[in-house]
């Protein structure tokens, strides 16, 4: 189906490099160790990060998922970003990896860096449907949809794609 971001050329450009690529945080932004890279799992002290699950200090984070559609379009990009979350919500996610059932929605605070889509500590809810599928977020305030504009700035804040990459021909 054609849409109307295929007459921008940053767009067509994204299409020929396969299309519209996800954005992964690595860590909640108040994580100060650095990355994780390839490492499953790391300890530094009592601060543990794997790629689900993170302790800092006080804090308790989730690994969740955020779909937003692109304007314009029919597609959508889906961010992989953590979310701050009480300790009875994180402890009841743990549990569900040994087989207890998924825990109600709750809310929690969104702790990677969405640039103009929301600002940190914004409240996210998050649905948990099974165990093999991350968490479901969804933004209480922010965004609701992506323009290509703000996308291409996220690419090139993670590092995922440059602005240089799409003006190539």
């Amino acid at each position: 189906m054609t849409s109307i971001l295929d007459l921008d050329p940053r767009w067509r450009a994204l299409q020929d490099m396969g299309g519209v690529m996800d954005i992964g945080f690595d860590h909640p932004s108040a994580w100060p160790h650095g990355e994780r890279g390839d490492q499953p799992f790391v300890k530094l002290g009592d601060d543990q990060l794997a790629s689900e699950l993170c302790r800092f200090g006080e804090d308790r984070f989730i690994c969740a998922t955020l779909a937003l559609p692109i304007r314009g379009s029919d597609e959508h990009v889906v961010f992989a970003l953590w979310v701050k979350v009480p300790n009875e919500g994180f402890y009841a996610y743990i549990e569900t990896f040994d087989g207890a059932a998924s825990p109600a929605p709750f809310d929690g605070k969104l702790s990677s860096d969405l640039g103009p889509l929301a600002n940190l500590g914004a409240k996210v809810s998050l649905e948990f449907n099974d165990t093999s599928t991350r968490p479901t977020a969804t933004l209480a305030q922010g965004a609701t949809d992506i323009s290509l504009d703000d996308l291409i700035d996220l690419y090139e804040a993670t590092g995922t794609l440059s602005r240089d990459d799409l003006s190539k021909s």
